[in-house]
This record gives C-alpha cells, sequence and structure tokens, in this order.
C-alpha cells in the first residue's frame, strides 16, 4: 500500500471507473498510486501522449467503494499530454513543471492548478473547465480561433495570452491578469478596443509601433463628438484606456496589437454624448468574448435591442463599422445578418442623449470569427460602387412587415461621424426624412410600383461603375438603374453594370433612381 504502481503492462490504460480491465492496452506513461493520484507522462521525454478517458476509480482494497482520482501531469518541454476525451473524475489537476496539458474536451468536475513551468493549452473551440489558478511562472494559452469558459473561479499569478480570435469567458470571479492579441492583417486604419480592465496609453505606445503622422502623431486616435473629428496621440501621450472606449489605430507594419490587464466579469456601463451634432460615440467590446449586435445573434440579449428596443438610448436601431478593405463604414441593424462582435474590435452608435450604452454580460458567446451568418433566404439586392480604389455599398432588403417609409431597426443611415466624399445610398421609397440609407428594408411585393432614389456622392472627374449582387428575387424580376441625365436605363445583372465619367460633382439624390420590373 502507498507504493507506485507503474508500467505495468496489462492494467495501466483501464478508465479506473470499477469495470474491471474492460479497455486494457499498453500505455506507457501512466501511473496509479494506492493514495488516489493518477500520474501521466512521468517518462515523456519527447513527442505527445493521449491516455485516454480517466474517470474516478476503486479505494484501495475495494471492489466496490469509488474514491476519486487525482490527477497530475508531467512532461518535458516540447510535450504534450492531451485530453481529447470528456474526462469525468472529480479530484484536482496539477500540470507539473515542464508539462503542457493540451485541452480539446471539457474538464468540468476537476480544479486545475498549473505550477511553476507548466503550461496549459486550449485547442478547441468550446472547452469548458470548473476552475483554474495559475501559478507564478505557469501559463495558458488560448489558441487562435479557440475558446474556454471557466465555470466557476480564475486566479492568475502567473501568464494568460490569448490570441486574436480566441474567446475567454469566466462565469466566476478573475484575478490576475491577461493579454489579448488582436491581429491587424494590414497597415490600413482600424477601430479597436480593448478587452481588458487597466490597460495604459503608455504601454500600448511603447510595445507597438504606430505609423507616424504630421508633426509628432502617431497611428493611435480617439474620436471627438462635439466636432466629429479624431485626436491623435502622439508618442508621449499617458493615461488608461477605459473599458468599452473605442480607439483608431494604424500600425508601422501589419501584426498585433496586444492589451494586458484583468477580466472584467460584470456588466459594462459606456457614458454616452450628444454635444456632436449626431451624437456619434466610438464604443468597443470589453470582453476578452464575442457579443451579440443584432437580433439576428441573439433575440433577447444583443446591443441594438438592449440600448434601442428595450431603452430609447440611440437615435436609431444602427451600429457602424470601419471596412479597412473598402475604405468606408458598414452598418449593422436588426435586418442584417448575424453579427457577433470580436474581442478588441471597435465601432460606432449615435446617441439621442447624455445616456450610458449597456453591454452586459448575457450578451457574451463563442464564436468562430465576426464575420456574418446569413438569414433566411430572402429577396436582396446590394448596390456597389467603385472608382477603381475605393467601393462603397448600399443594401436593399425586402422582409414581410417593414414598409416603403423609415423603419427604425430594418433601415441605417450611412456613417455621418465623417466627412463622405465617395457613398452610395438610397432614400426611402417614401416619407423617409431625407435619411441617406447604407440599409433600407421594403415590403416584398409590389415590386414594379417602389422606385428607390438613389444617391451618389463622388467629385467631377471620377469614372465610377456600379454593379448589383441580386439575390431571391422573384422569377423574372430584372433590376435596372435609370440615369435622368442621358435619360437611360441599365440592366443590373451578373454580367451587366453602369459605367459613367462625372461632368461634375454628385452629392444627394435626383439623377439616379432603381427600378424592379419584369419588363424590359
Amino acid at each position: 500500500a502507498g507504493s507506485n504502481i507503474s508500467h505495468f503492462a496489462l492494467y495501466l490504460n483501464d478508465d479506473w471507473n470499477g469495470v474491471e480491465n474492460d479497455n486494457i492496452y499498453w500505455k506507457q506513461e501512466t501511473s496509479h498510486m494506492a493514495s488516489d493520484i493518477v500520474k501521466i507522462g512521468e517518462d515523456l521525454s519527447s513527442g505527445d501522449f493521449n491516455p485516454g478517458l480517466i474517470t474516478n476509480g476503486l479505494s484501495s482494497s475495494s471492489s466496490t467503494s469509488e474514491n476519486t482520482n487525482n490527477v497530475e501531469i508531467y512532461g518535458s518541454i516540447g510535450t504534450n499530454v492531451i485530453f481529447d476525451q470528456e474526462n469525468t473524475y472529480t479530484g484536482t489537476t496539477v500540470i507539473k513543471n515542464g508539462a503542457t496539458l493540451q485541452l480539446s474536451q471539457n474538464l468540468t468536475f476537476s480544479d486545475i492548478t498549473v505550477e511553476s513551468g507548466g503550461s496549459l493549452k486550449i485547442n478547441d473551440n468550446n472547452v469548458q473547465i470548473k476552475s483554474l489558478n495559475i501559478s507564478d511562472g505557469g501559463s495558458l494559452v488560448i489558441e487562435s480561433g479557440k475558446a474556454l469558459t471557466i465555470l466557476n473561479n480564475f486566479s492568475n499569478s502567473g501568464t494568460v495570452t490569448a490570441q486574436s480570435g480566441s474567446s475567454l469567458i469566466i462565469n466566476g470571479n478573475s484575478s490576475g491578469d491577461i493579454t489579448y492579441n488582436r491581429t491587424l492583417s494590414t497597415t490600413n486604419w482600424y477601430l479597436t478596443s480593448s478587452p481588458v480592465v487597466g490597460e495604459t496609453i503608455q504601454d500600448v505606445i511603447s510595445n507597438h509601433d504606430f505609423a507616424t503622422g504630421s508633426g509628432s502623431n502617431i497611428g493611435l486616435a480617439t474620436y471627438t463628438t462635439s466636432d466629429n473629428t479624431w485626436d491623435y496621440l502622439t508618442s508621449s501621450s499617458t493615461g488608461t484606456i477605459s473599458s468599452g472606449t473605442g480607439y483608431a489605430v494604424k500600425l508601422a507594419s501589419a501584426g498585433d496589437i496586444s492589451f494586458s490587464g484583468t477580466m472584467k466579469v460584470d456588466d459594462a456601463s459606456i457614458a454616452l454624448t450628444t454635444s456632436g451634432s449626431n451624437g456619434f460615440n466610438l464604443v468597443g467590446n470589453p470582453y476578452p468574448s464575442f457579443i451579440a449586435a443584432n437580433n439576428s445573434a441573439d433575440g433577447t440579449n444583443n446591443i441594438l435591442k438592449v440600448n434601442d428596443t428595450d431603452n430609447d438610448y440611440l437615435t436609431e436601431a444602427t451600429l457602424w463599422f470601419w471596412n479597412q478593405s473598402t475604405n468606408s463604414y458598414d452598418q449593422i441593424n436588426h435586418a442584417t445578418s448575424a453579427r457577433h462582435i470580436a474581442p478588441g474590435q471597435g465601432f460606432f452608435v449615435s446617441s439621442n442623449g447624455n445616456n450610458t450604452l449597456s453591454i452586459t454580460e448575457d450578451m457574451q458567446s463563442h464564436q468562430g470569427t465576426d464575420t456574418f451568418q446569413r438569414p433566411a433566404s430572402r429577396p436582396e439586392i446590394e448596390l456597389t460602387m467603385t472608382d477603381g480604389s475605393d467601393t462603397s455599398n448600399a443594401d436593399i432588403f425586402y422582409i414581410e412587415g417593414t414598409t416603403t417609409g423609415w423603419d427604425n431597426g430594418y433601415d441605417s443611415s450611412i456613417f455621418g461621424g465623417v466627412a463622405n466624399d465617395f457613398a452610395i445610398y438610397t432614400h426611402a421609397v417614401e416619407n423617409g426624412a431625407g435619411r441617406n440609407l447604407g440599409i433600407q428594408s421594403l415590403p416584398p411585393d409590389n415590386y414594379e410600383n417602389m422606385i428607390i432614389p438613389v444617391g451618389i456622392n463622388a467629385i467631377s472627374g471620377t469614372e465610377i461603375s456600379i454593379d448589383a449582387s441580386i439575390t431571391n428575387f422573384p422569377e423574372g424580376m430584372n433590376v435596372y438603374l435609370e440615369d435622368k441625365e442621358d435619360d437611360s436605363f441599365t440592366l443590373l445583372d451578373g454580367s451587366a453594370n453602369f459605367t459613367t465619367t462625372l461632368a461634375s460633382d454628385l452629392n444627394g439624390i435626383g439623377r439616379f433612381y432603381l427600378h424592379t420590373t419584369a419588363g424590359s
């Protein structure tokens, strides 16, 4: 009693679940002590080792009494012990010095401790664990696109790194810092926010190589609502990055921007102002997890519903996201596809007063990316205008229950917090109060009697091309762009578009109209 049973060829991979020898085969680096410690990887010096399923086992000298198993993970640098089954043992898990546990399945009944020199790696998109304590010198890494939920408490005295696109949710208390990396794949401008609490401006500046601008300005800026302008920071700027505040970022070379601080484990309240003409406020995701933007993402807990439908804090139910690839803003509302906002992502809202934007823990989820998920099939038109370098889009959705006028949550204005020198948009078929719409939703009938005004902003001498992506339209229904200046109608489909060189500046509606008709 009390001695190790190690390297015993006929029993070392039993599940310790009381079913005698039901899965006997050789597992070289597993041992079991009569003191109910399961040691895994003691002699592991290279490669990976998978011990299979581990559950609670039998007490010493008993054929009926179940005993709790405690698991110790061993190994050396460069090796991995892999748990790819949902182990159900209820004892502790201790990752020892030099060992790495790679977790791709839930471990919800065991408290995990990572000792100095040990490492835990999360390598699946929805891993749940009971609790986690990381000692000084220990580490946790959540790989890109992977996700971890800690059902109870989290304590960190070591190092925690969440790679870009990963997700972390803690249901209990949290102490200690984490570092979240967000990859910026180009040197274009991005809107970002800190997914942690307590990060400082000076640390962000010293840890990154930002692009430089005029004078001492660097590629890090805040948005000033009072006059709709950008306030560029310098290399000597200081202060704290507030949770939920958005920033514009431009790196000198493509790479990661990193934020370090404690995790927010309660609801976020972000102060909004209307000191500017439109009340545009640059905010961001305060969590290292994804948050639901609209009803398509979560029908109850999403930013637009909580802050506009349930509480009238916004001028309209729209979020605006900067699209670095098109050099323009995309608008999101309840009519668009499901949008889950990634950690480190900034966006704009338009406040109708000195309000507080609410982003709650209940909005959190794990997602693979922050790309769109298409809704159920419906007729849609996406108008795209390009001058060869810049691109602008306007969407028209045909949805039951909408009208030809303004439908808040289903129609969205284009972003008005900056000049829109190059843009395409529509106006409501009727009673739209002159809004420039990036999204217009219309009833899915009476197509031929709904003539849609199309607005364009572009300067004289620009060659513009307009095409349309048309999906789920009724059989035989065509889309035409009318140009009143030259009295022409151009069929817009997969093989035809409209192209012209502007003889004068355009800024508004009156020249172009969109017709949907079964005629030719």
